[in-house]
């Protein structure tokens, strides 16, 4: 090796050691009869003491890339906040590697350089301790994740990347084939059908860390290629499954940021949306959801008539909100398909609005006894015939102003699984849709709902939830052919589509299949909490931006047409002169 020690590694227990350090010029200070350079690694940073004529010959600045010949000795002021903080290197040699160009941002943990700055030079920005960080929580959390489930008895297994297009919820990216030609591959939104066929071919645990790949909008805790830690099990039934993630993320928790996370709560989907607002609850805090229907349905407001009537009350806040916060809280109430909200103060006399004049007294004394707020609560109401869009427009201003009053605390965590999902609901057509994929399990007692009213089955899925974070989704799966041809049927497809799309998952299960269940956590949005940030391209190496575009090596790009005519394929409206 070049280097006899890393950046971070020496001690005053080294002082005497003659060392080469190699590293990454952080900063030079030049100080005329001292010249002090801190040399930085992936590890840490050591402080070189330069002679200033040296420094004169070897002309260091950030960023040139070197190697420091020296003897390690006592800093006559030693710096607390380094590891090697109470030693440096007295420099008798330097070799240069390479010499930098001046940074389009400095190599630090705080900048204020734009994202698609950050991402153009992504080179530079992995250079920043932070984001050496976080790569390095995503490398512990595979190398943990491998250690817990083998010992479990899972079998790690690699399925293919390039497979038969079928509907997942997203859209594929689709690969041309050149010996088929017409014919498309996709890449995998998730290795759902392997990862079952596995289980009929008798692996009984399977795991694999999968890259998966969906062609939808962008967020910032979404990225079109991701990574999941994915899993399935035979002779299983739900809390067997709930078991595992729940014992593997305590495991990741404990090990990597020493957070012995709590017990994980099971609420039901229905719970999680009358009381939190949300199908992905932040339990941090409670100011829970209240349906005030039995108060207000009389009230003589013609408005709440027939109406499903949900309140959020919040506490000692009244005196601080606005007419201009009252009108952001209906903006975004609005974003949910309501109508808007409406507020109401709590005072030493009583409910305080304009609304309190259209209602009658006896329904606002019934609000009161429901609720009983205090002196100062805000009361904020909706009301839709929808019960479900009124409450995920409350649950909105839940987290709204759960964040406004500091209640969103990063060092708190509050895991759950939700459970008890609908399994199908209908479009605005009336059509039957499913609210998870085609496979999964409706709970054994609902079964006799195919047949009656499949909008009333529940499913076997299951979410697990960390402060309003989903981490994973997962079922049980259908091992009966009856049951699953039934289900495609009532999703709109012909034994012929079903023959044409899946034909080859539904010839196995007619070969005997276990019981059996699985889930998938998302890779990125576990290093998001473990790493404490609100962005995923923050844990990805070399992340795609808003657009799917990749800034460093400007991809997507063109190819030249002599690479797609052995495709057989043409860009519209080129190659064409009659168009």
């Amino acid at each position: 090796m070049l280097r006899t020690h890393t950046c971070g590694a020496l001690t005053a227990e080294d002082v005497g050691k003659e060392v080469r350090l190699c590293g990454f010029v952080d900063t030079v200070r030049n100080l005329g009869s001292l010249v002090f350079v801190d040399l930085r690694d992936s590890y840490g940073i050591t402080q070189l003491n330069i002679k200033p004529e040296d420094q004169e010959k070897w002309h260091l600045r950030s960023e040139d890339t070197i190697m420091a010949k020296g003897r390690v000795v006592l800093r006559s002021a030693p710096n607390k906040e380094l590891k090697t903080g109470e030693i440096e290197i007295a420099v008798e040699d330097v070799t240069v590697f390479s010499e930098s160009e001046t940074t389009p941002f400095p190599i630090k943990d705080e900048i204020t350089a734009s994202e698609e700055t950050r991402l153009e030079y992504r080179y530079l920005d992995l250079r920043r301790p932070k984001m050496l960080r976080y790569l390095k929580t995503r490398a512990l959390i595979s190398q943990y994740t491998r250690e817990f489930l083998t010992k479990e008895g899972f079998l790690e297994v690699d399925t293919p990347t390039l497979i038969k297009s079928t509907p997942e919820g997203a859209r594929d990216y689709l690969v041309p084939s050149r010996t088929f030609p017409g014919t498309f591959y996709a890449l995998p939104q998730s290795p759902q059908l392997y990862k079952q066929l596995l289980m009929v071919a008798g692996v009984d645990r399977y795991f694999q860390l999968a890259h998966c790949y969906r062609d939808e909008d962008q967020r910032a805790d979404r990225q079109p290629e991701f990574m999941q830690i994915d899993c399935e099990m035979s002779y299983v039934e739900r809390e067997d499954v709930l078991n595992i993630i729940e014992r593997l993320l305590k495991e990741l928790f404990l090990k990597i940021k020493g957070v012995k996370l709590p017990d994980f709560v099971r609420l039901s989907y229905k719970d999680a949306i009358e009381k939190y607002g949300s199908d992905k609850p932040d339990m941090r805090f409670e100011m829970l959801l209240k349906d005030v229907t039995p108060a207000l349905q009389d009230s003589g407001f013609a408005a709440y008539q027939g109406k499903h009537i949900m309140a959020l009350l919040v506490p000692g806040v009244s005196e601080t909100t606005s007419r201009k916060t009252m009108d952001e809280d209906n903006e975004l109430s609005k974003k949910y398909g309501v109508f808007g909200v409406s507020h109401l103060k709590f005072e030493e006399e009583g409910w305080t609005s304009s609304l309190v004049k259209k209602m009658h007294p006896e329904a606002l004394t019934k609000l009161t006894v429901m609720l009983k707020p205090n002196k100062g609560d805000l009361l904020i109401l909706c009301a839709d015939s929808d019960k479900e869009k009124a409450c995920m427009a409350l649950g909105a201003l839940r987290l709204s102003y759960g964040g406004k009053l500091g209640l969103l605390s990063k060092d708190v965590y509050k895991p759950l699984f939700v459970i008890d999902w609908p399994l199908f609901e209908r479009d605005k057509d009336g059509n039957i849709v499913s609210l998870s994929n085609p496979f999964t399990r409706p709970v054994d007692e609902d079964l006799p709902l195919l047949d009656e009213d499949p909008t009333k089955i529940r499913s076997t899925s299951y979410d697990t939830v960390l402060n309003g974070v989903e981490l994973s989704s997962g079922a049980l799966r259908i091992h009966d052919s009856r049951v699953q041809r039934k289900v495609f049927s009532l999703l709109g497809l012909s034994s012929e589509d079903i023959d044409v799309r899946f034909g080859f998952l539904v010839k196995a299960l007619r070969y005997g299949v276990p019981p059996e269940g699985g889930f998938g956590i998302g890779v990125e949005r576990l290093a998001m909490e473990l790493c404490g940030t609100d962005n995923v391209r923050d844990v990805v190496a070399f992340p795609k931006n808003l657009r799917g575009a990749e800034p460093m090596s400007e991809c997507p790009s063109a190819v030249p047409q002599e690479d797609l005519d052995v495709l057989g394929l043409k860009i519209a409206g080129q190659g064409d002169k009659n168009g």
